[in-house]
């Protein structure tokens, strides 16, 4: 008895201790299946990709796009019916190697509408130049000047009717010696049957020099790809019934 009694004393928490280790094994058996589960932490996710962005079918002209100068009409039309025959003048070289460097970017494919056009013009001053704009939604036409030495800046404008009745058809929106119209895909053409008699100006509106002028005719380029043309079906909501079918085997 006093042994006992000697062992209790010794051994106070014995009994809680084992009391405490039957009621964990019984709580791991009753949730695992008596095996304990090692708790690791979860991988990160892989990187979310960016969506690619929706490139449109046929997407509009940049907003930044130049506009022609008012400040050139405004001089061209108050000086127009005092407009003299401008006197020709010699091709100088470089300028005619500038003009067809300037061909290649804003012409490409395009055969020359007529010869080149050598002009002495001062500065305020301007000739016209007789050209027939096509007809129609097939061919076009780009006119370019290039100004030569002394020329600061040049302007281009395709007219019709006389003065005071002088219309402006198309005006260049470049600045400095070189003046476009139509170039680079947006090549001029007036809807109809007839070629219509329109005039081509050349204006110099800052310095004095020799301005090289000539047109450029040729097949309207194709749209990019994807765009369909003014007025047609896309190619995605064409009925079936305009769809090819193909041959019998």
């Amino acid at each position: 008895m006093r042994r006992a009694l000697a062992l209790v004393e010794l051994r106070p928490f014995g009994p809680a201790r084992r009391l405490l280790a039957t009621s964990l094994a019984l709580a791991v058996s009753a949730c695992g299946g008596g095996r304990a589960e090692v708790l690791r932490p979860s991988p990160p996710p892989p990187p979310a990709s960016s969506p690619a962005p929706d490139t449109p079918r046929n997407p509009p002209p940049p907003r930044d796009a130049p506009e022609p100068d008012p400040e050139a009409s405004r001089l061209f039309l108050s000086r127009a019916a005092e407009q003299r025959p401008a006197a020709s003048a010699p091709v100088p070289r470089v300028t005619a190697l500038a003009l067809a460097n300037t061909a290649r970017g804003e012409a490409r494919g395009m055969a020359p509408l007529g010869d080149v056009v050598s002009l002495a013009l001062a500065e305020g001053e301007s000739a016209a130049i007789p050209v027939r704009v096509p007809r129609g939604v097939d061919e076009c036409a780009v006119f370019i000047a290039q100004g030569g030495l002394g020329v600061i800046e040049v302007d281009l404008f395709v007219t019709k009717g006389a003065p005071p009745a002088l219309e402006i058809v198309a005006q260049d929106a470049d600045r400095g010696p070189i003046a476009v119209i139509g170039g680079r895909g947006a090549c001029l053409s007036v809807p109809g049957a007839a070629p219509p008699a329109v005039e081509l100006h050349a204006q110099v509106r800052r310095g004095a020099g020799v301005v090289l002028v000539q047109g450029f005719r040729g097949p309207r380029p194709a749209p990019p790809p994807g765009a369909a043309p003014p007025g047609a079906t896309p190619p995605d909501t064409a009925p079936p019934s305009a769809a090819r079918r193909a041959p019998p085997r």
